[in-house]
């Protein structure tokens, strides 16, 4: 987003109930939680290849639902801790200009939170409530003090690798299959996810640094940051290829060029949009490989992104999502 923007509350002035409403499912930032969404789905395909059980797709629809409404509380969590950063680097301004609470947003992280959990234990498999239970303490662990792994160089990455890359994956998985055999074809995911994680702690370096938040981003700088990020990308294609996990080993091979986008006039200019473009690319392939796989994902991701782009339009005159 632009610096300096303000942020109207509606075209009219006073915003209406129903948008109002909006702002709390917005709040969960479903555009970031696409990857949760494909990595689920990746999870499920490949447990899916080497299984003979069958899932019903109630059953399966009630987990990635469960799944997705933990990701955004936990998301919610890190916005909580994050709103004086957040404010610095002009973006999430939802709790950063009290559009929303803070009281409403712990309202509404306990709330999905535990909606999450009855949906796991009454109607999902033990080891999908165990996966989410260790996802809630990663997600804390990276957002609240005094660990606050997110401001903690390498940390921050690896925990990202671990909730979307592993934990999410393994999520997908294990509603699919009761064996975790076979699971190494996954490998290559974390490095993905981890070389997506650099860039977007490569956008957030300015707001990061001025709060004392010693990120990735921060500890590499723009130039190492995004060497580091193609480095990440290309090992997770290399595991793509020892695991034969073609999926992954076109994606990450589609998604490397965009890489070189912020290296064009030779070495990285800062700016937050020009490191979140690679970014955003990667994200886009591996999501249109997920949808290749399930076809109702693809439609569905396009309503995701209609919608949003209503929403911002109609609530803050934003033009938002724009790559």
């Amino acid at each position: 987003m632009d610096q300096g923007i303000e942020y109207p509350d509606s075209p009219e002035g006073r915003p209406s109930r129903f948008l109002r409403c909006l702002d709390y499912i917005f709040l969960l930032r479903p555009l970031v939680l696409v990857p949760v969404w494909t990595f689920f789905l990746l999870g499920a395909w490949h447990a899916d290849s080497g299984s003979s059980e069958t899932v019903g797709t109630s059953r399966f629809l009630s987990g990635i639902i469960a799944f997705s409404l933990l990701i955004g509380a936990v998301y919610i969590i890190n916005q909580i801790s994050d709103r004086v950063s957040d404010l610095d680097n002009n973006k999430l301004f939802f709790l950063p200009r009290a559009i929303i609470t803070v009281k409403s947003a712990w309202v509404e992280a306990v709330f999905l939170i535990l909606s999450a959990f009855a949906i796991s234990i009454i109607c999902l498999p033990g080891r999908l409530t165990l996966i989410m239970l260790v996802s809630l303490a990663l997600g804390i662990l990276y957002s609240v003090e005094p660990v606050r792994l997110k401001k903690r160089a390498v940390l921050d990455v690896l925990s990202n690798a671990m909730g979307i890359g592993v934990l999410n994956t393994l999520a997908g998985w294990v509603m699919v299959s009761g064996s975790i055999s076979g699971s190494m074809i996954l490998l290559p995911y974390p490095f993905a996810v981890a070389s997506v994680h650099v860039l977007t702690a490569l956008a957030d370096i300015e707001g990061d640094r001025k709060n004392s938040l010693h990120t990735s981003g921060v500890a590499l700088g723009p130039v190492k940051g995004v060497f580091v990020s193609i480095i990440l990308m290309a090992v997770a294609g290399a595991l793509a290829a020892f695991t034969e996990n073609r999926l992954a080993f076109f994606a990450c091979i589609l998604s490397l060029p965009a890489f070189i986008f912020p290296l064009r006039s030779g070495s990285p200019s800062f700016s937050g949009s020009r490191m979140l473009v690679p970014a955003k690319i990667s994200t886009l392939i591996f999501s249109v490989v997920a949808g290749f796989l399930f076809r109702l994902y693809l439609p569905f991701l396009v309503i995701v992104i209609i919608g949003t782009k209503a929403y911002y339009k109609r609530r803050f005159r934003l033009d938002y999502p724009s790559l």
